[in-house]
């Protein structure tokens, strides 16, 4: 049976779209360089026009210029924050594909939207051609444009991060290749998403991931120099905002339990495609400790359970098969007022004993079933306190 999300809310598919800020564009390159995804005019860094896999023209800022992108979007102010402290929701969800409008998973992916009220949720899997559908979905929530990554590169599978929710924001950077300073590197499959909200006068920025797949070790390998990546994206939000509190979230393709860790490599291992191209900053011998790479950029591993349940699973769930833990949510900074693992089935709006792994939900709980039908990983919940200066 077909799950409708909000009524009276709909989008023309292939309706002009600038994704985002003018940095990349299905509508004609001269419109968005004069606004914002949102439609604000703006102001943006020195830029050189590329072509994406699905032949769109897209428009990238130079790395030495990535903190000249994009301003506050809800305030446009160059006046310093005052943060008084203030709560909100961020998401991580690995959607494998947002789908078509009005198909049964866009339906299931709107209504979990719709329970979880997130103030930030940040996507992974959203294909390069699902501008479309995003968009959709954001206008049915009544949500303002979606910002996304640049789209994947030839080792990325078509394959891009996404964030989104009801408060504007705006885009960091879409951190990929240029963060190794080997101009001829091509290590990053998807590139880590950065956006920054300012929410209440509290700033908080947050970078999404989606971590190379797979369990030979080459993709061992490639994940390793993914989280190496990762950290630099880390430093680089640092030093355009100083302290603000950091969230690093998505799908990051390991399991704390995986006997591939601790796999040491003295050299390129075999199987590697053909475009793919190490940076030479990365030196030999090269250890897979994907964990303690996360870890070594300061942030800190959240181990949010399913609501009412010691369960950790986010892929592959199902009633007889607690999953595989593959996602995950990084902080510094925030306060964590709760966190859990949502699956429609265990969500019946009672915090039932053990206390503590429950978070209140908007509207009505979700039929046992719309999970599965959204996608093969579940989404990770968490209420955040971001303190006041």
């Amino acid at each position: 049976m077909k799950m409708s999300i909000l009524v009276g809310a709909s989008l023309t598919m292939g309706a002009w779209a600038c994704v985002p800020g003018g940095e990349g564009c299905d509508r004609p390159q001269s419109l968005c360089d004069a606004t914002t995804s949102s439609g604000d005019p703006t102001t943006t860094a020195s830029t050189s026009t590329t072509t994406s896999n699905s032949g769109d023209p897209t428009t990238t800022a130079s790395s030495a210029t990535m903190s000249e992108v994009t301003t506050d979007a809800d305030s446009s102010t160059t006046e310093p924050l005052v943060c008084g402290g203030t709560s909100l929701r961020i998401v991580t969800y690995n959607v494998k594909s947002v789908g078509f409008e009005d198909t049964e998973q866009w339906n299931a992916l709107g209504t979990i939207l719709a329970r979880l009220a997130p103030d930030l949720i940040c996507f992974e899997e959203v294909g390069d051609d699902e501008t479309g559908p995003l968009r959709a979905l954001t206008m049915a929530l009544g949500w303002p444009e979606p910002i996304q990554a640049e789209s994947s590169n030839l080792i990325g599978g078509e394959l891009h991060n996404a964030c989104l929710g009801p408060h504007p924001m705006s885009r960091i950077a879409s951190y990929g290749n240029e963060l190794s300073p080997d101009p001829n590197a091509s290590d990053v499959a998807r590139d880590f998403l950065g956006v920054r909200l300012v929410h209440d006068g509290c700033a908080v920025n947050v970078i999404a991931v989606h971590a190379k797949s797979g369990q030979e070790d080459v993709d061992f390998f490639r994940r390793q120099v993914e989280f190496i990546r990762l950290g630099q994206a880390v430093d680089d939000v640092r030093a355009q905002y100083g302290d603000d509190p950091i969230v690093v979230m998505g799908d990051f393709n390991e399991n704390p339990e995986d006997p591939g860790i601790g796999t040491v490599f003295d050299g390129l291992p075999g199987g590697l495609p053909q475009s793919y191209e190490l940076g030479d900053d990365i030196e030999f011998p090269l250890v897979y400790e994907p964990f303690e790479t996360i870890a070594a950029a300061g942030v800190t591993m959240l181990d949010p359970t399913h609501e009412d349940s010691p369960r950790m699973g986010t892929w592959g769930v199902s009633a007889d098969f607690e999953g595989i833990r593959l996602d995950y949510v990084y902080l510094d900074g925030p306060l964590v007022e709760g966190a859990v693992v949502f699956d429609s089935c265990r969500d019946d709006g009672v915090d039932e004993p053990p206390q503590g792994q429950w978070l209140a939900m908007a509207g009505d709980p979700v039929a046992c079933g719309v999970s599965e039908l959204a996608s093969d990983h579940l989404p990770i919940v968490v209420d955040l306190t971001l303190p006041a200066d």
